[in-house]
């Protein structure tokens, strides 16, 4: 069977996911266009629907190639945490919408609820918490757990209430309580 139209170029392909990519954790699921994803891409519409006939089969391809969080520690195990609470907070409350609408989008499609679970990894939390309360304290699961569902809770019903830097020490206080 001879096949229509013109061959298919990987470069693009990669070109197109980074872009997707880009685009998601620039404005969410709920913003994201096939049109925006073509232009950040410098490809045609019909390039990206050859490759993906869905909209969600493109996002979960994204979140595939997503980096892993990583963690780079000094000496100061609290000083790290705190960055990354810091960030945490900043970014939840720069994008309150992007959490979720992705929770509603792994509802609605299969394909990017396995790609988010996958993917999402608390890792890097888990091991700066241990770091300060030990990697046998019977609640750093639980508290590896609250720092990002606190951050999305305020930043999703009280956004307008909360200051970063505020939240940021509310969390460390929380976390360090349980290391005395």
């Amino acid at each position: 069977m001879k096949v229509r139209g013109r061959k298919r170029d990987e470069s693009r392909t990669e070109s197109i996911l980074q872009a997707a990519l880009a685009l998601l954790l620039e404005v969410g699921f709920d913003k994201f266009k096939i049109k925006d994803v073509a232009d950040k891409a410098g490809a045609g519409t019909g390039a990206i629907y050859r490759r993906w006939p869905k909209k969600e089969s493109l996002i979960a391809e994204a979140i595939k190639i997503m980096p892993e969080s990583k963690a780079e520690f000094s000496d100061d195990p609290i000083a790290d945490l705190r960055l990354m609470v810091k960030a945490k907070c900043s970014n939840a409350f720069e994008k309150p919408d992007q959490v979720p609408g992705l929770v509603s989008a792994m509802r609605a499609d299969k394909g990017i609820e396995e790609a988010v679970k996958a993917g999402f990894s608390l890792a890097h939390f888990k091991s700066a918490i241990a770091r300060i309360i030990g990697e046998d304290h019977p609640q750093l699961d639980l508290l590896t757990e609250l720092t990002p569902a606190v951050t999305l809770f305020k930043a999703s019903f009280t956004p307008e209430a909360i200051e970063v830097e505020r939240l940021t020490d509310e969390i460390m206080d929380m976390i360090l309580a349980f290391a005395s």
